[in-house]
């Protein structure tokens, strides 16, 4: 029998303005189970009034009368309101999550707008953590805007000081009062070889001391009076006298110097022919492919990172507002997404059919429901309750049809 607690959850959710999927996804994530769900949510709904079709005009309007408190209540739920909550979904993809210090982790960010049908922003810190103190190594932050579906590629470089081990990339996404936070974990490894480096314990390189100074972290004994706050500048005070001697080469200057290849891998990246592509170059293939989207797709085909690959396809499906892109895709996932966001380009439900996954078909078709109130999609619904709630919202449709027209 089903708990009155989750049936409190669900009516709860339902009354600030989730939909179903999206508390569905959510119960899912916390170990409930379809069945636990499907009990749920057929105790909040029953009984239902899908017999009362069929009436008499004058039961119809009688009916309405008095149930229009209940219909008010449950087109609160599932019709959009002017203040529609935000509910982000957020996934991270790993790509390389292995590296040593100077190389950078790639993967990439998913982020599924389930509650406001509107476009706003959001704030997204990505953070390296150690996790035996959660003090953070490295961070990005950057703002976004976010509307229905977005897949960005990211790269963190990892400092050249940080030790081997174990670590967590936390990404936090704020918006409005509330936060959606993913984790993967992150495996920094020792530089190869007898590479020289800022934690190798020797002074080497152009050091002023063992393992800091020119290229390195300052040494202690550094005066803080002599900074010019130049990271390619030994500041140093010799015979009473301060010195900003230029490190060469130095790390961080964006310039891949001589004896830098292996020492400082975030001046002396890969390009593009290597098989890496940043998030800055597939956004400037999305605007290539407003102009020239046969060269833009040549260029994302030039990508051997695959998920990255697929995303850069994603972008010019979405700028040429074409589901011809999307079949190009390999990964099944972002493939679905990108089906389900031309869908919604050019509102379109019969693009929601070639969704091979059917938990994203179902958010697909509801997307039409909640928005355009096209109860045409119900049938195809493959989740139960779903469907129901479909089901549901077009007899009410009908009921306020019928009661305008006698009211005529």
């Amino acid at each position: 029998m089903v708990k009155k607690s989750v049936v409190s959850y669900v009516k709860t959710q339902l009354q600030r303005g989730y939909n179903i999927y999206a508390i569905r996804k959510v119960m899912l994530n916390y170990g409930y189970t379809d069945k636990d769900i499907d009990e749920a949510f057929n105790e909040v709904y029953h009984p239902t009034i899908r017999h009362e079709l069929h009436l008499s005009r004058t039961t119809i309007f009688v009916i309405v009368f008095v149930c229009i408190s209940f219909i008010g209540t449950a087109l609160f739920i599932y019709y959009p309101q002017k203040g529609t909550k935000q509910l982000l979904d957020l996934n991270l993809e790993p790509v390389k999550t292995t590296a040593a210090p100077g190389e950078s982790i790639n993967f990439v960010k998913e982020l599924l707008n389930l509650g406001s049908s509107k476009r706003y922003d959001v704030v997204i810190k990505q953070e390296i953590l150690d996790p035996q103190n959660f003090n953070v190594i490295t961070e990005k932050i950057e703002t976004r805007a976010i509307e229905t579906f977005g897949s960005t590629p990211t790269a963190i470089v990892i400092p050249l000081e940080t030790k081997p081990g174990d670590y967590t990339l936390r990404v936090i996404v704020e918006y409005e009062d509330k936060k959606a936070v993913a984790t993967l974990p992150v495996k920094i490894i020792a530089l190869s070889g007898n590479v020289e480096s800022c934690i190798d314990g020797i002074k080497n390189q152009n050091e002023y001391g063992v393992d800091c100074g020119g290229l390195c972290k300052p040494c202690e004994n550094e005066s803080k009076e002599c900074n010019d706050n130049n990271p390619c500048t030994a500041d140093l005070i010799v015979n009473g006298k301060c010195t900003n001697s230029p490190n060469i080469p130095c790390c961080g200057n964006g310039i891949c110097e001589d004896k830098e290849q292996e020492i400082c891998l975030s001046d002396c990246k890969k390009t593009e022919a290597d098989g890496i592509a940043s998030s800055e170059t597939i956004e400037d293939i999305r605007e290539l492919a407003k102009t020239n989207p046969s060269k833009a797709l040549q260029q994302c085909n030039l990508i051997e990172i695959p998920d990255l690959k697929d995303s850069c396809i994603s972008k010019i499906a979405e700028v040429q507002r074409s589901k011809n892109y999307c079949i190009q895709i390999k990964d099944s996932r972002t493939k679905d997404l990108c089906y389900s966001n031309i869908a919604k380009i050019l509102n379109d439900n019969s693009i929601c059919d070639d969704i091979s996954s059917d938990g994203i078909k179902d958010a697909c078709y509801m997307t039409f429901v909640l928005d355009n109130k096209d109860y045409s999609v119900c049938s195809k619904l493959t989740n139960k309750q779903l469907a129901q709630s479909c089901e549901y919202l077009r007899q009410v449709k009908e009921i306020n049809d019928q009661q305008n027209k006698i009211q005529e």
